[in-house]
């Protein structure tokens, strides 16, 4: 039995008079570990910006993830109805903030909304749904463990490249900032920020060279 199994099973003997004060405490948060260089992590954004040979959807979520750390089930939880275009400035609405983009990601969102679009407004019978990134099934979006798949087999890796990212941000934006610009909750930015103190950066920078 898991862990967070006990902690129902304990709270739910507790509220009944079961057992006496028994605490399982909470598993705590390993600390990131994956990473890659400056280098390799610009190296794989320029694909993304850059790379026409790539799938779209890749470069799209490669570029987001990259420089904005999102997860991907935020990412996949987007629809063409999120994407806030004026013709002059783009930016994506995550659960009501807005995630400003740069002109060349911009570029891409605006492809890839433009391409969903199309193929949502040609099958509407088959989905209520626009999504961002659609999908096999049309009501679906794309799952997060195939989206990974897609990204690691084209040369770019979401998960060091999304830490790379929420480090970055980390060290200039404060929890409650970067939790509105990433998506993610206030604990987990609020650990971030933690991991930004220079000892943390002095680490990371040590692991990149073995």
């Amino acid at each position: 039995m898991e862990r967070r199994e006990v902690r129902a099973f304990v709270t739910w003997a507790r509220g009944r008079g079961l057992v006496g004060e028994l605490v399982v405490p909470r598993a705590r948060i390993a600390a990131p570990s994956v990473f890659m260089t400056d280098e390799e992590q610009a190296e794989q954004l320029h694909r993304c910006l850059g790379d026409d040979s790539l799938p779209l959807d890749v470069r799209t979520a490669g570029a987001l993830t990259l420089l904005f750390g999102l997860q991907h089930t935020k990412l996949l939880e987007l629809t063409v109805r999120d994407v806030i275009d004026d013709n002059e400035t783009m930016a994506l609405d995550l659960a009501g903030h807005r995630l400003p983009l740069p002109p060349e990601v911009a570029r891409l969102v605006r492809a890839q909304r433009d391409q969903c679009q199309e193929r949502w407004q040609l099958d509407q019978t088959a989905s209520t749904t626009p999504w961002l990134f659609p999908g096999q099934e049309p009501a679906r979006p794309l799952g997060a463990t195939y989206l990974n798949l897609k990204l690691r087999r084209d040369g770019i890796a979401p998960r060091a490249g999304r830490n790379n990212a929420r480090l970055a941000l980390a060290t200039d934006l404060p929890a409650s900032v970067l939790a509105d610009f990433t998506g993610t909750s206030i604990s987990n930015a609020t650990r971030w920020t933690g991991y930004a103190r220079r000892d943390w950066l002095d680490y990371i920078a040590s692991r990149t060279q073995i």
